[in-house]
């Protein structure tokens, strides 16, 4: 993509694979291709695209994050086998927070957007939209908005932030645009 078109200027990390199913009966194979995916290819990524970002002193990294990453509560319920994909997204959201400190004063701002739950085709194979959770389900232009507006952020005003698309849109006083 350089040899075609120069530095990039923004990276968004929105990969992921993932497994559901208790601790005890994960593969190493499915624990590993886990942590390649969410976690080491945005850092791998990051560190292919900063010099570039570096040398115009501007870029944009955002990172795709879940609710997922946020510690269980108690009391305990039970959970869907999601210790492995919640353990990858805290640990994105950690490199998130301490790359943009590193490199706020190169003007590269790097933030998180959570969009919670979206009908995607990936949701749909875990089964993850049912009565109860139906109505926590984000719709994506939300999310589509969040990730533009962290995109085109400045690293001095905001950068290093875990966001939930709708409250950030909210903050900002945006409304999402349309999809086209």
């Amino acid at each position: 993509a350089e040899a075609a078109f120069g530095p990039i200027d923004i990276l968004i990390n929105n990969a992921a694979i993932t497994y559901f199913m208790p601790v005890q009966d994960f593969t190493e194979k499915r624990f590993k291709l886990m942590m390649e995916v969410q976690v080491y290819a945005p850092f791998h990524l990051a560190q292919l695209v900063m010099p570039g970002m570096r040398e115009k002193g501007w870029g944009s990294i955002v990172n795709i994050s879940s609710p997922a990453g946020i510690h269980p509560k108690q009391p305990y319920s039970g959970g869907r086998g999601g210790t492995v994909y919640g353990l990858c997204k805290a640990a994105l959201e950690r490199f998130t927070t301490g790359l943009a400190s590193e490199v706020q004063g190169d003007g590269i701002a790097v933030n998180v957007v959570s969009p919670g739950l979206v009908d995607t085709p990936g949701v749909a194979v875990h089964g993850l939209i049912n009565e109860q959770t139906k109505d926590r389900v984000q719709p994506i232009e939300f999310i589509a908005e969040a990730v533009y507006q962290l995109a085109k952020a400045d690293a001095k005003s905001m950068t290093g932030r875990v966001d939930y698309a709708e409250p950030l849109l909210k903050e900002l006083g945006i409304k999402p645009s349309e999809l086209v």
